[in-house]
């Protein structure tokens, strides 16, 4: 008999693919279709194949993921796979009952929005998929199949294979459509991952400063932040200096300027995006590990 804590952890993963999938299928049926947008991998190789031989793309979906999904478990094992079958299978079932039983109609007409939007959702839909360790099929699995096997990064594949489909899709739709096709896969790569790590909302910044104390105490009294400080060496110099590291909200970074301006004009500045900061006066470690389980 399954525990309660695995029984509610399996129906959560089930919810998240179900609706991450009907979200894809309905950017499908919705945006990219119609408008003849290939959004890359194996929906937009579907998609050619709509326009070109009158293919159902539910079927192309279905059929082309069930021969990869056979071939992920007997190459590299099947954990986790019925979370990309149950995709697969939403998906393919989703976008056939939209677009032929209930006929839906394209929300718009416009390739901008058509691709701003069906990159949104579609990136909203796969996010949800990945946060629960699922996949949502064709070249996720090809990208584990050849990374497993031979060792080939997973981005080479995603890169290639994308360079294929709009390729194709600018022989079968022209070049034009092929680039709102890059559009899609750009924004929605985006979205997949402030899905999966939140939007950037923190900033991640180093100072090299003469005056390290004054700077850090500042910081600690006026923006209640910490700040650690680290030897450094200048190599061209050849001097001991003071690199001091700190994080803080992207709308506390205006103050932060200002403080380091006030005692180090002359300062040296790297400011940079910080997707999580766990820790004290931000998310507690032990609290974020709770939320991913609940």
């Amino acid at each position: 008999m399954a525990r309660p804590v695995q029984s509610a952890v399996r129906a959560k993963d089930i919810i998240y693919v179900i609706i991450g999938s009907l979200l894809v299928a309905f950017s499908l049926a919705a945006f990219t279709v119609p408008n003849k947008i290939a959004s890359g991998g194996l929906t937009g190789i579907a998609t050619i194949l709509y326009y070109s031989i009158g293919l159902p793309i539910g079927a192309v979906v279905f059929g082309g993921n069930l021969i990869l999904i056979s071939l992920q478990a007997w190459l590299i094992g099947h954990r986790s796979a019925w979370k990309t079958l149950l995709s697969i299978i939403v998906t393919s079932a989703g976008v056939e009952l939209m677009m032929n039983v209930y006929g839906m109609p394209a929300l718009t007409t416009d390739p901008i929005l058509a691709c701003l939007y069906g990159g949104l959702i579609t990136g909203v839909g796969v996010g949800l998929t990945f946060r629960v360790g699922g996949t949502t099929g064709g070249v996720d699995i090809i990208s584990q199949i050849l990374h497993n096997r031979y060792h080939i990064p997973v981005g080479d594949v995603l890169l290639f294979s994308n360079v294929i489909v709009t390729s194709l899709a600018g022989y079968a739709f022209g070049p034009e459509l092929a680039l709102y096709g890059l559009i899609t896969v750009f924004f929605s790569s985006k979205v997949i991952d402030s899905v999966l790590e939140g939007m950037s909302v923190f900033r991640s910044v180093l100072i090299i400063s003469k005056f390290p104390d004054e700077i850090s105490w500042a910081i600690i009294e006026d923006l209640h932040r910490g700040v650690t400080c680290l030897n450094g060496v200048g190599v061209y110099s050849a001097k001991p200096t003071s690199v001091l590291l700190t994080a803080v909200r992207r709308k506390e970074m205006p103050i932060l300027r200002q403080i380091i301006y006030e005692y180090d004009p002359d300062a040296f500045v790297i400011v940079g995006d910080a997707r999580q900061v766990l820790g004290h006066g931000f998310v507690k470690l032990g609290d974020e590990i709770r939320r991913e389980k609940d």
